[in-house]
């Protein structure tokens, strides 16, 4: 099992080459790195949730909701991840209702998050290049009208996975499995299909605007005077670089697997090479998501105040507060990338 979107091996009559291998693999490797990134990305952006709306849900700007609301998609979206290791183990032992709402859900908010980072780069880029807060006054409710239509739509485009989605017992390999199944007469277009749409808005799009935002941003900085723009630039760097390794490598893959569909590539060793390829580079995607708290929230200092505000009041880890209170004072300006409360450059540093 690697993304819900795409068909069992086990499923193409076309498809003569054996997958035994690969499922084998699969049992062992999905099941035990799903559940580290199970672990990782509950306590990441639960975190990062709990603290944006305990200690700063009144005063929350623009980018901010979006990080809440990208932690949400993210949450979401590793919470299914168990789901998906059992089946590698043992097949699909959860019924059919659940096999649609599972992989309904993952396809959302992979949408989601995705759509929520090119959300992300363009309130920056907004607020940076331009210096317009478009979420302030009486047009603030404008965010939250964006995140309804980023989850709205997410919704609209998982409606195949809600009507084709269904557990289908195997004979070959003794197990039932949650997969998609079009209509026979057109099986082969709706997976081509269902792969280029994955690919167009989950990986270009929103590369393409975060490649033209933050270079904007980019060079505003380079261009500014009197701030602390180095730290800003990495972290921008960081933000796209991290974007593109962890979901170029899937694209690739997937790519090549649709090649197999369309009987392009025929060869057995090689269908079993990228059956093995999008087992690890799929779990290097799901990866992201334990990544982006640490992209978003929690390298900036208003996070780290909110987040050492909360743990005081608990009266845990003491030894944080003093550590974050004492590095707060020798430092004379402090770096908030995930604050965008002004329209000026300290917005993201």
């Amino acid at each position: 099992m690697t993304f819900p979107y795409s068909d069992s091996p086990y499923n193409d009559d076309y498809n003569m080459c054996t997958h035994e291998k690969s499922k084998i693999f699969d049992q062992i490797f999905l099941s035990a790195f799903y559940s580290i990134l199970f672990t990782a990305g509950i306590l990441g952006n639960g975190l990062v949730i709990l603290v944006m709306l305990l200690t700063n849900h009144r005063k929350m700007q623009s980018t901010d909701v979006f990080i809440v609301h990208l932690a949400l998609a993210d949450l979401l979206l590793v919470s299914t991840l168990p789901l998906w290791a059992l089946q590698a183990i043992y097949g699909w032992i959860f019924g059919e209702a659940l096999c649609k709402i599972a992989a309904s859900l993952f396809k959302i908010n992979f949408y989601a998050g995705s759509f929520l980072l090119a959300c992300i780069s363009i309130d920056r880029y907004l607020s940076i290049v331009y210096a317009v807060e478009i979420y302030k006054k009486h047009r603030k409710n404008y965010v939250h009208w964006s995140c309804l239509v980023v989850w709205s739509l997410c919704i609209i485009m998982s409606i195949p996975d809600i009507l084709y989605y269904s557990v289908s017992f195997e004979s070959r390999t003794n197990i039932s499995t949650c997969d998609p199944f079009y209509p026979e007469n057109n099986s082969k277009a709706w997976k081509v299909t269902t792969t280029l749409l994955f690919q167009i808005f989950i990986f270009f799009l929103p590369l393409i605007f975060m490649l033209f935002c933050y270079s904007h941003i980019i060079i505003t900085l380079l261009r500014s005077q009197g701030f602390k723009k180095h730290k800003a630039i990495r972290l921008i760097i960081a933000v796209v670089v991290t974007f593109f390794l962890c979901w170029t490598p899937y694209n690739v893959a997937a790519f090549l697997d649709m090649l197999t569909l369309l009987e392009i590539i025929t060869d057995c060793s090689f269908i079993n090479n990228i059956d093995f390829a999008l087992s690890v580079t799929s779990c290097i995607c799901y990866l992201h998501c334990c990544l982006n708290p640490i992209l978003y929230a929690f390298i900036g200092a208003k996070f780290k105040d909110n987040l050492c505000n909360l743990i005081s009041k608990t009266r845990l880890c003491p030894w944080f507060v003093a550590r974050h209170v004492q590095r707060k004072q020798t430092s004379s300006k402090s770096f908030t990338w995930s604050s965008s409360g002004d329209t000026t450059m300290s917005g993201i540093y």
